[in-house]
């Protein structure tokens, strides 16, 4: 079984949390079914009378009752295996969906202007390779914009002196800076 990976080839969503899923899904359904057998076990198995007479006499008075406690046991079947796997879908969306949402966020920001964060995690939060590379690039991402920052303070030094060297030092500055800009592409 292989999942997404990400940057050097780091599985973003662990294996063991993949099996783990896949196991509570088995003992839902599994409990599931079994809470069915036995509610239509105990509704249906009382003893029949041993003659053609009394057997044709007990299914006659049983089957009033026999499609409520189907409808019965079927409603509750689902019901539970309804309400147990929607409590595990939140519990995937609160491990995998809500570190992408927070990334989401962060990028959100960044677009907006705001000073670039980088993005914390739960302990037992899905896709930390993600999260890592993440908190990498807006690491190099402060690197360069204080390069960049550092470039153009150096380049405004330099215009004390002359205009020409004024002029060429921030030509210098701007394609530098325009250099590195390339590779955010």
């Amino acid at each position: 079984m292989t999942g997404p990976k990400a940057a050097g080839d780091i599985a973003l969503v662990q294996r063991r949390y993949v099996y783990g899923l896949l196991l509570r899904l088995c003992v839902n359904t599994i409990g599931g079914v079994g809470i069915l057998f036995l509610i239509l076990y105990f509704a249906l198995s009382r003893p029949l009378p041993g003659d053609y007479s009394g057997v044709f006499h007990a299914l006659r008075n049983l089957s009033p009752f026999l499609r409520p406690i189907l409808a019965i046991s079927v409603l509750l079947y689902a019901l539970l295996a309804c309400g147990s796997t929607s409590a595990l879908c939140v519990y995937i969306l609160h491990k995998v969906a809500g570190p992408l949402y927070r990334i989401e966020l962060v990028l959100d920001q960044y677009r907006s202007g705001t000073h670039t964060r980088t993005v914390s995690f739960r302990n037992g939060d899905q896709i930390q390779p993600l999260a890592h590379t993440f908190n990498q690039w807006i690491g190099s991402l402060r690197r360069d914009r204080n390069r960049w920052l550092a470039t153009m303070m150096d380049a405004e030094r330099h215009c004390l002196q002359d205009e020409a060297t004024c002029r060429a030092e921030m030509e210098g500055a701007l394609r530098k800076i325009a250099g590195d800009m390339a590779r955010y592409r």
